[in-house]
């Protein structure tokens, strides 16, 4: 099925424009609210400290976009859950089963995570770190914040990954251990977080 909707979305970008249209319109109506207020109370219970971990807002996106300009390139070796123009954040950020949130130090932004929903139940992650604030748990935190939120508002939570971004995966491991479910194409695998090996940070 993943494989599927990856070829379907790469052949027909119009049409998945519309099933990624009516998936928000359904889930705006049966479950934004109850992700949201999940999302904004665990950003209150682990988001604490000198870093500001908040939503983002539409007037963020240009800041977006210069954080994945300014980034080094290998820090997108592995990882492009979605392009990075202005055009497509503008669009991401509109779509309410699309959940966009930052890491600010000051006006700075550190780092970028976001939960992206399906209306059955299903979520995905992904969370980026500015390589001048890695090295400090914020990646953590994201994942705490993301893989909480989803659990209580109902919902699993799947990632793909590189078997060779190996920092990445012991990233994923230091929260929660996962389930391998298939192998993808290019080295990537398909995974599910497992609710109940929630590790401690």
């Amino acid at each position: 099925m993943v494989k599927f909707l990856v070829w379907f979305k790469k052949q027909f970008p119009f049409v998945w424009s519309i099933v990624e249209g009516l998936n928000g319109a359904i889930f705006s109506l049966l479950f934004s609210r109850r992700i949201h207020t999940n999302l904004a109370k665990n950003i209150s219970v682990f988001g604490q400290g000198a870093l500001n971990y908040r939503f983002l807002k539409r007037s963020d996106i240009q800041t977006l976009e210069e954080f994945f300009l300014s980034q080094d390139k290998e820090q997108f070796s592995y990882y492009k859950p979605h392009a990075f123009d202005l055009k497509t954040l503008e669009r991401l950020i509109q779509n309410p089963a699309f959940f966009m949130l930052g890491v600010f130090d000051g006006e700075i932004l550190a780092g970028y995570f976001f939960l992206r929903c399906f209306i059955n139940k299903h979520s995905f992650t992904g969370r980026i770190v500015d390589t001048r604030y890695q090295g400090r748990g914020i990646s953590k935190v994201m994942g705490r914040i993301l893989l909480r939120a989803a659990w209580e508002s109902g919902f699993r939570v799947f990632g793909t990954a590189s078997k060779e971004n190996v920092k990445s995966l012991g990233s994923y491991r230091s929260i929660n251990d996962f389930k391998i479910l298939r192998e993808l194409d290019n080295g990537f695998i398909y995974f599910e977080y497992l609710k109940n090996v929630e590790k401690t940070v």
